[in-house]
């Protein structure tokens, strides 16, 4: 679904459904960060600014977080032992980042969480309830 399509949907909302949705898209967000967190650090070491740019990217911009978000929950991963960080400079700059990397525990934890909870994702009568649902009426 293309992000016109969704301004489709979200336009034909009273206030009240607004709200439900905006309350519901919070509460989403909220317990999907650890799980792209842990996604985005599947592709090797990564800093903050790459973390959201991947957040944005595979969500289609509807996943965003702010800075003060996004590092309490990298502290919150690190104090679980999911994953780690060493600072290194930054090439072509010098400045010293924090990257951020999988931990084993981190890697066996998302691999067992998206085997798991996760595994509907790929349930073909999942995406067609999706689909369906994308689309009332039709």
């Amino acid at each position: 679904m293309s992000l016109s399509e969704d301004a489709r949907h979200v336009d034909r909302l009273s206030d009240y459904e607004r709200q439900v949705l905006s309350s519901w898209s919070d509460t989403h967000k909220k317990s999907t960060l650890m799980l792209f967190v842990l996604l985005a650090l599947t592709r090797g070491a990564a800093w903050s600014g790459d973390i959201q740019g991947f957040l944005a990217e595979t969500s289609a911009g509807h996943l965003t977080v702010d800075e003060q978000s996004l590092h309490r929950n990298l502290r919150r991963l690190e104090g679980l032992n999911l994953i780690t960080h060493t600072r290194r400079a930054a090439p072509g700059t010098g400045v010293r980042r924090k990257m951020y990397e999988l931990t084993t525990s981190g890697e066996r934890v998302l691999a067992a969480h998206l085997e798991t909870t996760m595994s509907y994702l790929d349930d073909p009568g999942f995406l067609a309830a999706v689909r369906a649902g994308r689309d009332p009426g039709a």
